[in-house]
């Protein structure tokens, strides 16, 4: 990334200060015989460019400003007085500032990251310094520094802002304290001495109609999916702020924001579907170009092209602090799962992501609260029309799993996993637990037992395997606790009582149970040494859901079986 020189040109009696990359670039801005420009400042990074700036503004700004503009010009050295010759922007400055507009579009980017694709592109690095100038001083792009000092006197990242960082030595700048962001390096190296570009232009314009929006589905919304997504619309119209979306597991969440979505797409927005999870990236990506033909659907993810452009896109959680105030819409799925969960730098990722009047549609199955809601929507009822499985809470004694034996494990823990013959998932803490499990639960049982962590790779084999009936029992981490379906599955937690297992992991993992019509009940066991409150208010949630459902008339097959 290239340094910055601070500028200052007088037309008349009125002076203007900013930034440059090159003094030849002065004489770019300036087309008034009466104008005259002065480079003040040799080459500095980023951030001290940004901190002189400050102080040159309050002189040139000031009553002692023409006293100032006198003595700039007239000293020695530290200065350079140009000539101002009208220059028009060349073709290849024009056209590489209608690419960055481009490139700019709703996001916030850094400076390294746009030269490297237009070099790329095959434009000259000259090229590019100029029309980045000639941008900025048009106001056509904002230009930030890479950190910004606050009233408190904290150092806070520009793309993420955080204020996690440290110091270290830089060879961009050559400075031996430059800070670097660790809030947000998942996404590239951040740093004081970096430049951050979006576009200045209002954000705000009226929005042009799209008559081309259809929602094609090749299903019918269930009752309680039906009165949601008509919820969902009457917030598009009246509500204001955000809502959320509260559902049971297997409910069948995501589709009743489709006519949300085709609403605002047809109103001339775009739209943001942000996923914590990158498979699951891809795979809506899919459902959402099947639903919406003839809609541009956008990808992002690690490692996928950041620039790929679409009305409606689809991105990771991390990926949306790429995005500046671009969407009408956002919506956000498992807001309760990580890395959105507890991290601040994301939620204001996605504000940030959001226009001024933007709304943010947040889903969950596990809500941690509702008081900051404008409107709370549930859906509390899966598509067979039967009660969600409730979880048996078992106090039992569970030896140590680093000296577990086969002979160690509960009589009930074995007498269920004998006596129903469907698949199993036992969900265990920790990996070493898993290990353990699988040894001793194999030998007391006398049949192969998997197991499933994410150290394993094969894990979409032996998901499989339990799948095709190979496997009857699989012992696992969380990382099974989302986004698999297995028909007819029990499950049983052991050491429940362990920190792991948050209210929203014990939800999610006897979501697992009972999500087909051909097998909508089954066992939730939550087996730990003592009950938890975890365990006690999932337990709660998923029972107040079942009365929600019975209230509303929701679940007719209980009534007809």
């Amino acid at each position: 990334m290239e340094k910055l020189q601070i500028c200052v040109f007088k037309c008349r009696k009125t002076f203007r200060v900013g930034l440059l990359r090159h003094p030849r670039h002065l004489t770019d801005f300036l087309m008034d015989k009466e104008q005259d420009g002065v480079i003040l400042t040799p080459p500095l990074p980023s951030s001290k460019a940004y901190e002189d700036l400050k102080v040159w503004e309050s002189r040139f700004n000031g009553r002692w400003r023409s006293l100032w503009w006198l003595m700039v010009t007239r000293r020695s050295s530290g200065a350079q007085v140009l000539e101002i010759h009208p220059l028009g922007g060349g073709r290849s400055s024009a056209e590489v500032v209608l690419r960055l507009k481009e490139m700019l579009h709703g996001r916030l980017l850094s400076e390294q990251r746009l030269v490297n694709v237009l070099r790329q592109e095959g434009f000259w690095p000259s090229d590019i310094s100029r029309a980045l100038d000639i941008g900025v001083h048009k106001a056509e792009f904002k230009q930030l520094p890479g950190f910004i000092t606050s009233s408190w006197g904290r150092e806070i990242c520009t793309r993420c802002q955080s204020e996690e960082a440290k110091r270290v030595p830089c060879l961009v700048c050559g400075s031996g304290d430059c800070l670097l962001c660790l809030a947000c390096r998942s996404m590239g190296e951040h740093r004081s001495c970096s430049t951050l570009l979006t576009l200045a232009a209002p954000q705000h314009l009226p929005l042009e109609p799209r008559d081309f929006v259809k929602l094609q589905l090749d299903y019918e919304l269930t009752t309680a999916q039906g009165q949601a997504s008509q919820a969902l619309l009457e917030f598009w119209e009246q509500g204001e702020g955000k809502a959320l979306v509260w559902a049971a597991c297997g409910a069948g969440k995501t589709e009743v924001t489709f006519a949300l979505i085709q609403e605002a797409l047809r109103e001339g927005g775009e739209v943001l579907f942000a996923i914590p999870r990158q498979d699951i990236v891809r795979e809506m990506t899919e459902r959402l170009r099947l639903a919406f033909p003839g809609v541009t659907v956008a990808s992002h993810y690690g490692g996928k092209p950041w620039f790929a452009p679409g009305e409606l896109v689809v991105a990771t959680t991390h990926q949306v602090l790429h995005f500046y105030r671009r969407f009408t819409l956002a919506i956000l799925d498992e807001v309760d799962a990580f890395p959105y969960q507890g991290s601040e730098v994301l939620r204001l990722g996605l504000r940030r992501a959001l226009l001024p009047q933007g709304k943010l549609v947040e889903m969950t199955a596990t809500p941690h609260t509702q008081r900051e809601y404008e409107q709370v929507i549930t859906i509390p009822a899966r598509y067979h029309g039967f009660s969600l499985p409730e979880p048996e809470l078992v106090k039992a004694v569970l030896p140590p799993w680093k000296t577990l034996g086969s002979f160690d494990l509960p009589h009930f823990l074995l007498q269920t996993l004998q006596s129903h013959k469907h698949p199993w998932l036992v969900f265990a803490p920790t990996i070493t637990a898993c290990s353990r499990l699988q040894t001793v639960m194999g030998e007391a049982l006398g049949k192969p037992v998997g197991i499933c962590h994410s150290k394993v790779d094969n894990r979409s084999e032996i998901v499989q395997d339990l799948r095709d009936g190979k496997l009857d029992i699989v012992v696992t981490t969380s990382v099974l606790e989302r986004g698999v379906n297995f028909p007819g599955v029990g499950v049983i937690v052991l050491y429940a009582d362990h920190a792991v297992f948050t209210v929203s992991a014990l939800v999610q993992i006897a979501g697992r149970v009972g999500r087909t019509a051909e097998s909508p009940r089954g066992t939730v066991l939550f087996a730990g040494s003592r009950i938890t409150v975890p365990m006690k208010k999932a337990l709660e949630l998923i029972q107040r859901l079942n009365r929600q459902a019975r209230e509303r008339g929701l679940l007719y097959r209980e009534t007809t079986t």
